[in-house]
């Protein structure tokens, strides 16, 4: 379902934002990128340089990633002229919001503001890759209404009893709410380095929770945070391929051989609930290797 009505431009924390009217928790809405406001003030920048420097590579991947994200698969035609910023020059597999579990996800703040609480990492590389920026349209799945929230600190509050906000930087300290960026891409967030190499363990090291279980919002933070009390970084030149392998798999190593029920950090979790594994894969492990990283390492040279 398409929401065409939009509420007037408001000025929101020195930003000019537009809100919506009244979306409701289980709906599909259409939203330009720069209209949301992330829950968190870090991703991992090596795992979006892998998806720029695989599109850069593969242009016609990036439509897949466009597809998938708005729940529809991947792409089914995709002609030399197509175009992010129109839609109906190429085409998916399926209709909007088809495949909600694949969807990125919103909650709708006071003054009907969205706030993104799922594809912080998506929405940016889309943000980024050439063709897309801050004015691609994107389609959202609204999970809660807190627009209700007599202030800011209730909706912050809120937030945080319902695990929908991540407040630390890139070195794992506290944040406050105030201190997350009111905008994504690069130049608003920072880099965590863990959330990638959690990233790039993933099949090997972690996946998806079992059957009927719902995977936690920042799965991977919880990971990362608690790795950052494991795992040494300083010992790996990540500036060097070897040197980057080798840390995915001192991560990888380190988080199968958590007990299944153990906690994971302070993040509330067990091992077992957010998707870990008991034993590494190495084929999953090679595969990243093979080819993810220097995919990372091409797009790191495409910055110098």
């Amino acid at each position: 379902m398409r929401l065409h009505s939009w509420i007037v431009a408001l000025l929101l924390c020195g930003v000019t934002a537009h809100a919506f009217s009244a979306p409701r928790p289980g709906q599909v809405i259409e939203v330009a990128l720069e209209q949301l406001h992330p829950t968190q003030a870090v991703v991992g920048f090596d795992q979006i340089y892998y998806s720029l420097g695989l599109f850069s590579d593969k242009p016609a991947r990036v439509f897949d990633e466009y597809c998938e994200t708005n729940g529809q698969g991947e792409a089914k035609k995709v002609p030399k002229q197509a175009d992010l910023q129109h839609p109906e020059s190429f085409t998916c597999q399926h209709p909007v919001g088809a495949h909600p579990e694949e969807m990125k996800t919103v909650v709708i703040g006071p003054g009907g503001q969205l706030y993104l609480t799922d594809g912080h990492h998506s929405f940016t590389t889309l943000w980024e890759v050439p063709g897309g920026g801050a004015r691609l349209k994107m389609w959202v799945r609204v999970t809660d209404d807190f627009s209700s929230s007599p202030d800011m600190t209730t909706f912050w509050q809120r937030m945080a009893a319902a695990r929908k906000v991540w407040l630390k930087d890139s070195q794992g300290r506290t944040l406050a709410p105030e201190q997350l960026p009111a905008q994504l891409g690069f130049k608003h967030l920072q880099n965590d380095t863990f959330r990638s190499l959690v990233y790039f363990t993933r099949k090997a090291a972690y996946g998806k929770p079992d059957a009927g279980e719902i995977a936690p919002e920042f799965l991977e933070f919880y990971w990362g945070d608690w790795l950052r009390t494991q795992v040494d970084l300083g010992q790996y030149d990540l500036d060097s391929k070897g040197g980057y392998k080798d840390a995915i798999e001192a991560v990888a190593k380190r988080m199968v051989s958590l007990a299944p029920g153990s906690k994971v950090g302070d993040s509330g979790f067990t091992a077992h609930q957010l998707g870990g594994k008991t034993a590494l894969d190495r084929k999953a492990l090679e595969k990243t290797f093979d080819n993810k990283v220097p995919y990372v390492f091409d797009y790191r040279k495409s910055l110098r």
